[in-house]
């Protein structure tokens, strides 16, 4: 009894405290407003004297002092109510957050992300929750799975690499995002499909276009930002190999276990998305990765005029290297490798921040993925350094059964550099 009691009051008293703060912070800036307005009447030509006698200057800094505390305390108040409602009731706090975003529309610094794959949509994850108006554009040539079997069946992009940063970009555990990610396990042609796929590629049936239904199912699935495909054409992947062969498609080039000299899109005259030029025209910041190099975010780069608006772009371009080596792609790459690629294999020009992974993955969780062939990139931050790029290294992993990006400590970082491309 006691016990249950005592469970009854700790929950009350959190959901409570965000309410406390809140009361004390709007009292510390009611206080402000009074003591201000003693020192107007301090400095004004009135006999009072027992207001004069405080002083004008040690009444306006006890105001200052007070509306900041009080401001503090506010946005205190503010933090925890969205935490407490997190927890008791996810759909009261989304819809708060989202109508404090909506006030801010038009004031948060733009962003743009490039990628595809998981490393785009872990990253994601961690940006939709700070204060940037975000902007994902996705590679779109994909052509394995559920992705590879609708774009070759019904002649659609694929919708795969789409469905990730949509869920990740919209309210955590909704049931519509669950919805979008299940998967058919079985029932015949539909086996191996996830929900939101086939969501996808319907609504390019009805409408009639790629590009409008993402953004359709964005309307629908209420979330913070916009993804764009980064061409509306239907684009396949070709990779050079060292040894002189070639092969086309994403999947195959993966596949084929050989060092990668090139890659090039067929058609390599792919048109751009008006909208993704727009983005990077408008971005304070671009930011490249992370995911697989040569499969998900050079195929981005790939396109002439994207390449050349990042180059003319008076925004910051940082590029994110991921944490392990990928094999068939990138075995045997440094961070430093990572970065020359880029520069090397695309018509892009110019990166001025790397952020990179300095921590080494935990020995037992990296017996697992030197089995598979998958190692741990070193970071060679010398190295980038001397090709002119700045480089931000730190401590980036998540290390659970998979060792991932940690979503939020990357969205500091890249929270950093835009707060630093504002400065300047």
């Amino acid at each position: 009894m006691l016990l249950s009691v005592r469970r009854q009051l700790s929950v009350l008293l959190r959901a409570l405290g965000w309410a406390g703060l809140l009361v004390v912070g709007f009292a510390m800036v009611a206080l402000a407003l009074v003591l201000g307005a003693l020192s107007t009447l301090a400095l004004a030509p009135a006999h009072l004297e027992t207001i004069r006698s405080f002083g004008p200057l040690g009444l306006s800094l006890a105001a200052l002092s007070a509306i900041l505390i009080g401001l503090y305390w506010i946005w205190r108040g503010f933090g925890q109510a969205f935490r407490q409602l997190s927890w008791r009731d996810q759909a009261t706090s989304e819809r708060l957050r989202a109508f404090v975003l909506r006030r801010l529309e038009g004031q948060l610094p733009p962003l743009v992300a490039l990628g595809g794959g998981t490393g785009l949509s872990t990253l994601l994850k961690g940006l939709k929750e700070l204060p940037v108006d975000l902007t994902a554009i996705v590679t779109v040539t994909d052509d394995g799975g559920s992705s590879g079997r609708l774009r070759k069946e019904l002649q659609i992009l694929p919708p795969g690499d789409i469905r990730n940063c949509l869920v990740a970009l919209s309210p955590s555990e909704s049931l519509l995002s669950r919805l979008f990610q299940h998967r058919f396990e079985e029932g015949g042609e539909v086996a191996g499909h996830s929900f939101g796929n086939l969501f996808i590629a319907a609504m390019t049936g009805v409408l009639g276009d790629f590009g409008t239904a993402v953004r359709e199912a964005s309307s629908i699935l209420a979330i913070r930002g916009q993804v764009i495909p980064v061409t509306c054409d239907n684009v396949e992947l070709e990779a050079t190999f060292t040894d002189g062969s070639s092969v086309r498609g994403e999947t195959a080039i993966s596949g084929a276990g050989k060092r990668i000299a090139g890659v090039a899109l067929i058609p390599p005259a792919a048109l751009p998305n008006a909208e993704a030029l727009q983005a990077i025209d408008q971005a304070r910041v671009v930011v490249l990765g992370p995911g697989s190099l040569f499969t998900s975010v050079i195929p981005n780069l790939l396109i002439p005029e994207i390449a050349e608006r990042i180059n003319r772009s008076p925004a910051r371009v940082v590029y994110i290297c991921n944490v392990m080596t990928q094999p068939g792609e990138t075995d045997g790459f440094t961070a430093a490798d990572h970065v020359a690629a880029l520069l090397e294999k695309t018509a892009l020009r110019r990166i001025d921040v790397a952020i990179v992974n300095a921590r080494r993955v935990a020995r037992q969780l990296m017996v697992k993925y030197e089995a598979m062939g998958q190692y741990w990139v070193p970071p060679t931050v010398t190295r980038i350094e001397e090709m002119g790029i700045r480089v931000v290294a730190g401590d980036f992993l998540s290390e659970t059964d998979l060792v991932r990006h940690d979503a939020r400590a990357l969205s500091n970082a890249v929270m950093a550099q835009l707060q630093d491309a504002r400065a300047v």
